[in-house]
């Protein structure tokens, strides 16, 4: 009889196959997220950052709000913002401006490693050296950058950046030019040596007659006098001034080579007007002085900064204004138009290139005289030619070049103050032949070279200089020391540095 299903019989237990049966998933042993310190500072900085300066709060939302000296922990270079701030007063600036006392209480607390407290103190720091790096860059003293090239360009938070390591950022935003490196250094030790009442000492022991001789030279040669170590009368008057006097003129100085860029470029060129002397650099070296005629005490040379992109060759003078009304026209009122012929002068209706040349009998002086009428005059070149053979040209709307003279005698003065406003060079065509690295052949009128590279010329007002004797103090000629401290004090430094 056939099986069917229903009457199948049943297997063995042995004969059937166990079927798999898994384990029930076990969940995952719980275990704390790990703590990433310098996310947590982030954040923390993310949420403080709202409060802080505009500047600041835009740098850190540009990266991110990735802590600089606080990655977790307070890095070693937030100390050296430290020092740099208390040194502050070194370069004429007011430590107290960048709440010192705050920023250190911020740091201290940052030592414990709290978020809060690391992004606290990294928003002080930032905010600092934001303030520190602006009035470091930014001085009292205006500078006019007639070509907008030669412009500084203030450091910022991310200059930091930029560099290689913080500490190399650090250094970029303190660097400056030379010249103000080495009146910094000159303020530094002035201050140690004659602070503390040393300069009151000798003051003293001169009223006694009981003077050093080797103490009074010292001075002397401090001072930018002779040092003869004797108690003449201008050392007697050196000291009745006081060191505070000779601390405000070194500030004031201080002040001028800030406004000139950290980086003054390759090779350019340096004038200033207080000594009336020229210099040519080339990567960092003298390549030339010269002295020079600056203007005089009504027509003072500013200080400006531009690029001298020609030379020109036996150039026209084109008369100032002013002097065509003070000058040429009761000249020609005086002595006739042969005074013009004389000095080899050509009179245009105006300005323009464009504009006609006139006859001068047809002129009215008197008017022009009496400012009622506008001429241009014009001198041709030769030998009485105010430009001499030379003048190199950089673009300001003042009219101020640095030119060759036929007036070689001036030269011998030892106060040069004596041009319109623009600077005449003892040597000229040597200096045009250092910039162009030849001298032309050419006779024509107006010979127009390009330099084979732009050169830029910065005209300052050193009263103090240093050099390789010592400190130089000079003449104030033309009056402008007491408005700078005035700029000085109404920022807010005291400019005897206490």
């Amino acid at each position: 009889m056939a099986l069917t299903c229903a009457m199948a019989l049943p297997l063995s237990a042995a004969a059937i196959p166990p079927l798999p049966i898994d384990p029930p998933p076990q969940p995952p042993a719980w275990s704390e997220p790990a703590f990433d310190p310098a996310d947590a500072v982030r954040q923390e900085l993310q949420r403080l950052a709202v409060s802080a300066p505009p500047e600041v709060a835009e740098f850190y939302a540009a990266r991110d709000h990735r802590p600089l000296w606080t990655p977790g922990e307070l890095r070693p270079e937030a100390l050296d913002v430290l020092i740099m701030l208390r040194e502050a007063a070194d370069d004429g600036l007011d430590p107290t401006a960048y709440e010192m006392y705050r920023l250190e209480e911020a740091l201290h607390f940052a030592r414990t490693n709290d978020p809060r407290a690391l992004a606290e103190a990294e928003l002080r720091l930032a905010t600092a050296v934001t303030a520190y790096a602006r009035d470091l860059h930014r001085g009292a003293v205006e500078l006019d950058f007639v070509d907008p090239e030669l412009a500084p360009k203030p450091p910022t938070l991310a200059t930091l950046t930029a560099a290689p390591s913080l500490a190399e950022g650090l250094a970029d935003l303190r660097r400056m030019n030379p010249l103000y490196e080495k009146l910094r250094t000159a303020l530094v030790e002035y201050r140690a040596h004659w602070g503390e009442g040393r300069f009151e000492d000798l003051r003293d022991s001169v009223a006694e007659g009981d003077a050093s001789p080797e103490a009074l030279a010292g001075f002397q040669a401090a001072h930018g006098l002779p040092a003869t170590g004797k108690p003449d009368a201008a050392t007697r008057e050196a000291l009745d001034r006081g060191p505070a006097h000779y601390e405000q003129l070194i500030l004031v100085n201080l002040e001028r080579a800030r406004a000139l860029p950290a980086d003054l470029g390759q090779r350019y060129i340096l004038v200033d007007a207080a000594s009336q002397r020229l210099w040519l650099y080339d990567r960092g070296q003298i390549v030339t002085t010269m002295k020079v005629v600056t203007g005089k005490e009504t027509m003072p040379t500013p200080l400006m900064a531009g690029v001298i992109r020609q030379a020109v060759f036996s150039p026209y003078w084109n008369v100032p204004e002013d002097l065509v009304r003070t000058s040429v026209a009761p000249r020609a009122l005086k002595e006739g138009l042969g005074y013009l012929q004389g000095e080899r002068m050509e009179v245009f209706a105006g300005y323009e290139d464009d504009s006609p040349r006139l006859d001068p009998a047809q002129v009215d002086w008197q008017a022009v005289a009496d400012g009622r009428l506008e001429v241009r005059v014009r001198q041709l070149p030769g030998p009485k030619n105010m430009m001499g053979k030379v003048k190199l040209e950089f673009r300001n709307p003042l009219g101020i070049f640095l030119h060759d003279t036929p007036m070689k005698e001036l030269f011998g003065d030892e106060r040069r103050t004596a041009s319109s406003g623009c600077v005449r060079l003892e040597d000229a065509v040597a200096l045009a032949k250092l910039l162009l690295g030849e001298t032309p052949e050419t006779t024509d009128p107006e010979s127009r070279v390009d330099l084979p590279e732009p050169v830029p010329v910065y005209i300052t007002y050193l009263t103090v200089q240093p050099t390789a004797q010592g400190l130089s103090f000079r003449p104030d000629f033309y009056r402008r020391d007491g408005e700078a401290l005035q700029k000085i004090a109404a920022r807010g430094v005291d400019p005897a540095g206490r």
